[in-house]
């Protein structure tokens, strides 16, 4: 049954549209060598990082070859390690052709499943795959993942919208001299500082 469910939320994820998704002012490598692991605090934009990186891929890779999975989707509770093993299960039987090509594998907030970094290890080891995941910094620390993967990872730590980004991503454009400019400049700072309480909570 819960294999099931997993090849429903891969397909449902390969479908999603990211039009919407902008980029941060974040440099991480979209090939490389090393697990990509992104942690921060919860509300500062991991997930997004991990779509923006799925959208960039998507113009030079086939949409079955790159993998999305959040671990906090209800359908999926609990996890235990096993499921992890059918995950995989589920997406070669979805797609048996890609055993013999490189897949990149998107675990976002991958702490929820305990001893998660045994399943991550084998899949780098084993499979022709390349793997970004992410977690929240209150339960996954850039050093327990360094020891966790023994060397295997990049660690990038995620803090919410600066206000620089937080004007990119509303479209103002910053002109000291513009009176519209300093008016709007005021006004996106105040939905800013509501934004940043929002996500400090």
């Amino acid at each position: 049954m819960k294999k099931e469910i997993f090849k429903q939320l891969i397909t449902n994820n390969q479908e999603k549209e990211f039009d919407y998704v902008f980029e941060r002012d974040i440099d991480f490598p979209l090939v490389s060598n090393k697990i990509i692991a992104f942690i921060g605090v919860r509300r500062s934009g991991k997930t997004h990082l991990m779509y923006h990186a799925i959208k960039r891929l998507r113009k030079t890779m086939r949409i079955e070859n790159i993998v999305y999975l959040n671990f906090e989707d209800d359908r999926i509770f609990p996890l235990n390690l096993q499921d992890l093993s059918l995950f995989l299960e589920a997406y070669y039987e979805l797609f048996p052709n890609n055993k013999s090509e490189k897949v990149i594998f998107f675990f976002d907030e991958i702490q929820v499943v305990e001893n998660w970094e045994k399943f991550v290890r084998r899949l780098y080891d084993t499979e022709n795959c390349q793997i970004f995941i992410s977690g929240s910094s209150s339960k996954l620390l850039s050093s327990e993942i360094a020891t966790s993967l023994r060397g295997r990872t990049l660690t990038f730590e995620v803090f919410p919208l600066s206000f620089k980004e937080y004007l990119q991503f509303n479209n103002v454009k910053v002109n000291i001299y513009s009176s519209r400019s300093k008016s709007q400049i005021i006004y996106y700072f105040e939905k800013y500082l509501g934004y940043a309480f929002k996500v400090g909570q």
